[in-house]
């Protein structure tokens, strides 16, 4: 059996990416596949196409820190057979620019939110299940590059989203499940959840959200609108 990552080694990281592992186990078949990062198991996946995270969603390098890391794949077949493959890379990325959004922020999420954005919640869109729940939800914007959100019914498992600030866009990348609190209770607006762009703007001391690719109605139900520092 053979497992290749495409992350090569030697990579210099500078944006988020897809991160896979391709698998041959001949005629075994694949029973898992671990993701490492520094040595630290971080994913696991057990079916086609074996992506870090959920489907669709990408690695944020910035998450890692600067500087050199290992990233790992480890495919195990039903067997018991095993194969690895490493790769040495270097993470460069510049997040100065998340300090002008970075705070905790606080807004009452209503059912005109919803109405808003009724228009485009839609199964080809990734919507499914009920909608988030109105009510007083809490946005922490770490300077680090990640986005905590917290909803009303479920405090205790945010939903958590890697970002970027390029001038006056907001990038979300998606959920970023490996970095939730208990990660097999994903916490999922949109499936896919695809990225998207946001305009933010500075109003005093609060913060404006406005949706400029509408990709995820739930996500848009919650994110956009007007902050205010707490």
């Amino acid at each position: 059996m053979t497992v290749s990552s495409s992350i090569p080694d030697g990579a210099v990281l500078t944006k988020a990416l897809t991160w896979e592992a391709k698998v041959d186990a001949g005629s075994d078949t694949v029973s898992k596949v671990e993701f490492s990062i520094d040595g630290k198991m971080l994913w696991t996946e057990t079916d086609e196409p074996y992506i870090f995270d959920e489907d669709g969603q990408v690695l944020p390098p910035w998450l890692l820190g600067n500087g050199a890391h290992v990233l790992s794949v480890k495919a195990v077949t039903g067997g018991g057979i095993e194969a690895t493959a490493a790769a040495h890379v270097t993470v460069r990325t510049d997040t100065t620019a998340n300090e002008a959004v970075a705070d905790t922020y606080s807004r009452t999420v209503t059912s005109e939110d919803g109405q808003r954005v009724k228009p485009y919640r839609t199964a080809d869109k990734g919507a499914f299940g009920e909608i988030p729940p109105t009510g007083s939800w809490t946005l922490k914007i770490l300077p680090e590059g990640m986005l905590e959100g917290y909803d009303p019914n479920e405090p205790a498992n945010p939903f958590v989203q890697p970002y970027s600030v390029s001038g006056n866009r907001l990038t979300l990348y998606g959920p970023a499940v490996w970095k939730q609190a208990d990660p097999s209770k994903p916490s999922l607006f949109c499936d896919p959840e695809k990225p998207s762009e946001y305009l933010w703007q500075r109003v005093g001391p609060t913060l404006a959200l406005t949706s400029l690719q509408q990709a995820c109605a739930d996500r848009d139900m919650v994110v956009v609108g007007t902050w205010t520092p707490s």
